[in-house]
């Protein structure tokens, strides 16, 4: 066996590890300064990714506020249209009635062709709130050249039809609720209110009214049964 013989230099030996280390420390400081790079461009990125999302924020809430005016007006107009298609219809409705007031009085005060005296004008009826009782409205007019007062009564009878049977039913005190008795004074016109209560089971199909002025013949009218909603 042979034996080589190696020579041991500690000189050799402290500069390889003064390498190993200069190598070491030179790959942190590479790292360090690799990361602290990569570090601030991930701040950078994320400075100007914030800065983005605020400018962005700012523009959303800015639409929103746009968004809720332009609701709110468009909602202001709707109204503004319905207030005013609500003023245009109660416009022309009072224009309508004042049109009609106009010409039954223009009618009420020209005497024209017709035979002077009293005449009923109308008749309208109202359902009310309790079964079977119905609010009247009777209108009575003079036509006369030169109009005085005159003064009566008038009798209102509702003829209908109960068990298959016709009956003619009075306004008297027995079935009136308000009203009774009818008596009239005037000189031009007179509205004549009252509320009368049918018997159960009767069907009432027309309205006969008689108006009797003191010293002259009575006058009658006929009617259809037509009840309005009050």
């Amino acid at each position: 066996m042979q034996y080589k013989v190696v020579r041991h230099s500690p000189k050799q030996n402290i500069r390889q590890l003064a390498v190993g280390a200069m190598a070491l420390v030179i790959c942190l400081l590479i790292g360090f300064a690799s990361g602290q790079w990569f570090g601030k461009e991930a701040i950078f990125e994320n400075g100007a990714l914030i800065k983005q999302l605020t400018v962005t924020t700012d523009e959303n809430q800015q639409l929103q506020k746009q968004l809720v005016a332009a609701e709110l007006a468009s909602n202001v107009q709707e109204q503004a249209a319905r207030e005013l298609r609500a003023q245009l219809s109660g416009v022309l409705s009072e224009k309508a009635e004042l049109e009609e007031a106009v010409s039954f009085y223009r009618d009420l005060m020209e005497v024209g062709s017709e035979a002077e005296g009293l005449r009923v004008a109308d008749l309208a009826l109202f359902s009310t709130g309790t079964p079977s009782v119905y609010q009247f409205s009777v209108l009575i007019t003079q036509v006369a050249e030169n109009r005085k007062y005159v003064g009566g009564d008038v009798t209102i009878k509702v003829i209908g039809l109960k068990d298959e049977q016709r009956q003619t039913i009075t306004f008297s005190q027995d079935n009136a609720v308000v009203g009774y008795p009818l008596k009239f004074r005037f000189r031009y016109f007179q509205d004549l209110i009252g509320q009368l209560k049918l018997p159960d089971g009767f069907r009432p199909e027309r309205v006969s009214i008689d108006v009797r002025q003191r010293n002259k013949p009575p006058i009658s009218a006929d009617f259809e049964w037509l009840v309005q909603q009050a």
